[in-house]
C-alpha cells in the first residue's frame, strides 16, 4: 500500500480529536469567539489573563461553587474568561436542562457545544483547569480539584 493512501486510511480510523494535543506552557492559545449561556458572544483575546475551563460536570461544579461567590463582574474585571465543553452531553439534556440552568447564573459562561473549539484544551478528570495566559501564550497550567484550589489561585491575581 502506498504511503500516502496509508495516512489517509489512518484518518478514517482516528478521529482528529484522537490527534488533537493538549495545549502546554508556552503555547499561544488561539483567539476563540463562543456564545454565553444568553446566547452573547465572548472571546478570549490578548487582554485575556485567565482561562477557567470545565470539560466535566464536577470541574463545573466547582468553578460554579467559586464564582457564585464572587462579586458581581469579577471575570470582566480580571479578564478572566470561563469556557466548558459541553459536547459530551446529549442535545436534548443541555437544550432543555443545563443550559436553562446555567441562564441563572450572574457570570457569562462561554459554551462549546460540539467540542471543536476547546479540543486542545487541558483537562483532568473531575478537576477544573486554570489556564494563565499572557497575549495569549500560556504561563501556566493548574489543575484543581477544590473550591479551595481554586480560589487559592486565582484570588491572587487580583493583586496583580
Amino acid at each position: 500500500m502506498n504511503l500516502p493512501y496509508s495516512a489517509f486510511f489512518l484518518l478514517l480510523l482516528f478521529p482528529p480529536i484522537l490527534l488533537a494535543v493538549p495545549y502546554a506552557v508556552g503555547d499561544s492559545v488561539k483567539i476563540v469567539s463562543l456564545n454565553d449561556q444568553h446566547e452573547k458572544p465572548g472571546y478570549i483575546d490578548k487582554t485575556t489573563r485567565v482561562i477557567l475551563f470545565s470539560r466535566d460536570k464536577k470541574g463545573g461544579e466547582i468553578l460554579t461553587d467559586v464564582l457564585s461567590n464572587m462579586p458581581e463582574g469579577f471575570l470582566a474585571e480580571q479578564n478572566i474568561v470561563y469556557i466548558t465543553d459541553i459536547s459530551a452531553m446529549p442535545g436534548l439534556i443541555s437544550k432543555y436542562i443545563a443550559i436553562p440552568a446555567l441562564q441563572k447564573k450572574a457570570y457569562s459562561i462561554l459554551l462549546d457545544e460540539d467540542g471543536s473549539r476547546t479540543i486542545n484544551y487541558p483537562d483532568k478528570n473531575a478537576m477544573a483547569t486554570l489556564i494563565y495566559v499572557e497575549s495569549l501564550s500560556i504561563t501556566h497550567i493548574i489543575y484543581a480539584d477544590s473550591i479551595d484550589a481554586v480560589i487559592k489561585n486565582l484570588l491572587p491575581i487580583q493583586s496583580q
